[in-house]
């Protein structure tokens, strides 16, 4: 009776475990497993997401000459040169001294003059012609109007009816019927002949 007994509980064991087994529903997925899911199915949103961010800043970004941006007072002349092509006219101007004298080199393509002196490879001044195409870093650009000029850059130190002067900035906008037709850009004490006469006029 007691080897009965114990084949009996033996059996009965054998027989409950596989139907517990069968019974059972399956294992739930653990945390892990469930991140991966999750990754896998973020991953391509988040790079169409950023690939769309970078077209969108492409569109942004101004074309063309950007001044203080691509085009810079105290910038390299071979730099600029590269920039903006072959020029059309190179004068030589006289200064009040030899070590003065300076050079205007016309890029009539994009409507800039560049100027550096004579011993210099860096520009000194660069002027914007009424045919300038591009625009300020800051968004200003030809035919733009006296309070789009102040916005910008706050009122005048001084102003007539045809330029609007802002020496501390070396910027010298040329006006006619309070629109912008050209500016005269000068890097910090400029020894040029031109930046003395727009400090006195």
């Amino acid at each position: 009776m007691k080897v009965s007994k114990h084949l009996f509980a033996a059996l009965l064991v054998l027989f409950l475990i596989p139907i517990t087994w069968v019974f059972a529903g399956p294992e739930p997925a653990k945390g892990p497993a469930k991140q991966i899911v999750g990754k896998g199915k973020a991953q391509p949103v988040a790079k169409v997401t950023k690939k769309q961010a970078k077209v969108d800043k492409k569109k942004k970004q101004p074309q063309g000459i950007v001044v203080g941006k691509n085009l810079k007072i105290g910038m390299n002349l071979d730099q600029a040169i590269t920039l903006l092509g072959v020029p059309k006219k190179i004068k030589v101007k006289r200064g009040t001294e030899p070590s003065l004298d300076s050079l205007s080199i016309e890029f009539a393509k994009h409507g800039v003059v560049i100027h550096t002196l004579n011993e210099k490879k860096k520009i000194e001044v660069i002027e914007l012609l009424p045919t300038f195409k591009g625009q300020f870093q800051n968004g200003i650009k030809m035919g733009d109007k006296v309070p789009t000029l102040i916005k910008k850059y706050g009122v005048p130190q001084s102003m007539s009816a045809s330029l609007a002067r802002y020496p501390d900035k070396g910027l010298y906008f040329s006006l006619k019927e309070n629109v912008l037709i050209s500016v005269w850009i000068f890097v910090k004490n400029s020894k040029i002949l031109s930046h003395q006469l727009f400090k006195t006029s």
